[in-house]
C-alpha cells in the first residue's frame, strides 16, 4: 500500500473496522444469502472501490515547496506549499507542515483543476545547516474508515546565518586610537564606490556629479572612497586551548563561547566589508583553518553557520598568528580573538607587532553578556591561565597591542569601550 516517487510516498491508514466489515461480507455470503447481506456486500464493494479511487487521485494530486534557503538565527520565514488537484472529483485533505515549523495542520477542500498555496512561518535559534524533513497530505474517505496519505520531504535545506554583534562606533575608536607605520604606498581613489558628494571646488569636470548637481541647483562633486595597501586580519580561534586540562568542566563555557565569538567576529566582518576595506578571516576550528575573503559580508557566513571548534585542543592560537606573521604590511591590523593566551602567543603577538601596524586582542574566556539584557551577579573569575596575561601588560602596552578581557557580565559592546577609554592595555 506504499508509492515512491522522487522522494514522495503515497500510502495508506486503514481502520480495523474496515477490515471486519470487508471480512464478515466475505463470510456471510458464504452462508446466508439475504437482502441484509447482500446490502452489506454492497457497501463493502463500495468501501472497496472508493479506497482505490482515493489512492487514484492522490497520485493526481500536485505539490510544490519553496522558501528561503538562506536565514539568520531568531529571523522568521515562510515555507509555502502549494497544492493543485487534477482529479475529477472534490477531495478534503489535511496539510500537515514539517515537525520543524512547529504549526497545526490546515484542513481544505481543494476542487477539481484547482490550486492553494499556504504558507507557514518559523525561525530557528540556532545556526548551522537545518534539514526542514517533510509533510504531509491527508485526504480522508467519506465514512472516515480509511484515509490516503501523501509524504513529501521538503527538497530544499536551510542555512542559517549568526546573528551579528554591532559596535561600529567603538572599532572606528579603536583603529583610530593606535598608531600605524608610514606605508610608502600611496593611496589612490577607488571609483567604485562615492563616499560623498560636496559643493565644487576647481575640481575636474569628470568627477561633477550631473544629477545631484541640477537636484541641489549647484554644482557637486563626488568624493571616492580610497583604495590602497592596507588589509584586516581577523583571527578566530574557536578551539578550546590546549592549556586547559578539563575538557568536561569547559564544554558548557566553550560552546557559549564559540557561539558569542562568531557574531562579534560575524559584525566585525560587516563593518570592515560596508567600508570598502579588504578583510582576511582566517578560522581556527575542528578540522584545521579556513583564509578567506569576500567583498560582500554574506558569504563568510556560509563558512561562519557551519564551523565547530573542537574541545580536543590540538591546536594552538600561535597556529593562527604564524599563518599571517609573513604576509601582514606595515599598515595592516590584526585582531585576534580567543579564549585565553599563553605566554607562547604572547611571544608570537610581539614578534607580529614588528611587521605590521596595529594589533588588538579580544579575549573571551565566557563570551559576553547579551547587549539587551540587564547586568548579573556572576560567579565566575577570570581563569588562572588568563591572569598570566597580566604579567606581561606593559610589554604589550609598549608595544601597542591592546588587550580587552571578557567578563561573563561584560556585553561586547562595553568590553571595546574599555579599549578606547585612556588608551589602557587592562
Amino acid at each position: 500500500m506504499e508509492h515512491a516517487r522522487q522522494g514522495r510516498k503515497t500510502w495508506a491508514r486503514v481502520s480495523p473496522t474496515f477490515y471486519v466489515i470487508i471480512i464478515v461480507s466475505v463470510v456471510l455470503s458464504a452462508f446466508v444469502y439475504n437482502k441484509y447481506v447482500w446490502l452489506l456486500d454492497i457497501f463493502s464493494g463500495w468501501l472497496i472501490l472508493e479506497y482505490f479511487s482515493l489512492k487514484a487521485h492522490s497520485r493526481l494530486i500536485k505539490t510544490n515547496v519553496s522558501g528561503r534557503t538562506r536565514v539568520f538565527i531568531n529571523e522568521r520565514f515562510d515555507i509555502v506549499i502549494n497544492i493543485s488537484s487534477e482529479a475529477r472529483r472534490a477531495l478534503v485533505i489535511d496539510v500537515v507542515p514539517p515537525a520543524v515549523v512547529k504549526k497545526a495542520s490546515v484542513r481544505l477542500v481543494l476542487n477539481p483543476q484547482d490550486s492553494v498555496s499556504l504558507s507557514f512561518d518559523t525561525f530557528f535559534g540556532t545556526r548551522g545547516t537545518k534539514y526542514m524533513g517533510y509533510y504531509t497530505i491527508k485526504i480522508e474517505s467519506f465514512t472516515r474508515l480509511f484515509q490516503v496519505l501523501i509524504t513529501e520531504d521538503i527538497p530544499f535545506k536551510v542555512k542559517v546565518f549568526p546573528k551579528l554583534e554591532y559596535a561600529e562606533a567603538e572599532v572606528e575608536r579603536i583603529l583610530e586610537m593606535l598608531p600605524v607605520v608610514k606605508s610608502k604606498y600611496k593611496l589612490v581613489e577607488d571609483i567604485s564606490y562615492i563616499r560623498n558628494v560636496r559643493e565644487y571646488e576647481r575640481e575636474p569636470l569628470s568627477r561633477i556629479h550631473w544629477k545631484q548637481s541640477a537636484k541641489m541647483g549647484e554644482l557637486m562633486v563626488k568624493e571616492y572612497e580610497y583604495a590602497g595597501t592596507t588589509r584586516n586580519y581577523i583571527l578566530l580561534d574557536l578551539n578550546l586551548p590546549a592549556g586547559i586540562y578539563s575538557k568536561t568542566a569547559w564544554e558548557y563555557i566553550h560552546r557559549k563561547y564559540q557561539e558569542e565569538a562568531i557574531r562579534a567576529t560575524a559584525g566585525l566582518l560587516k563593518y570592515f566589508t560596508d567600508k570598502h576595506e579588504k578583510t582576511n578571516l582566517l578560522v581556527s576550528h575542528s578540522k584545521g583553518t579556513y583564509n578567506i575573503s569576500f567583498t560582500d559580508y554574506v558569504l563568510y557566513f556560509d563558512y561562519l553557520a557551519e564551523v565547530e571548534g573542537t574541545l580536543e585542543g590540538k591546536q594552538n592560537t600561535i597556529e593562527l598568528l604564524e599563518h599571517v606573521i609573513d604576509v601582514v604590511q606595515p599598515t595592516d591590523t590584526v585582531i585576534l580573538i580567543g579564549m585565553f593566551l599563553t605566554k607562547d602567543e604572547v611571544e608570537g603577538l610581539l614578534r607580529l607587532r614588528k611587521r605590521c601596524g596595529r594589533i588588538v586582542v579580544l579575549i573571551m574566556p565566557y563570551g559576553f553578556r547579551e547587549a539587551t539584557s540587564k547586568k548579573f551577579k556572576s560567579y565566575f573569575d577570570v581563569p588562572l591561565e588568563v591572569r598570566e596575561l597580566y604579567n606581561y601588560t606593559r610589554v604589550l602596552e609598549e608595544e601597542n597591542i591592546m588587550v580587552e578581557v571578557w567578563h561573563e557580565n561584560t556585553s561586547f559592546m562595553e568590553g571595546l569601550l574599555k579599549l578606547t577609554g585612556g588608551g589602557q592595555v587592562w
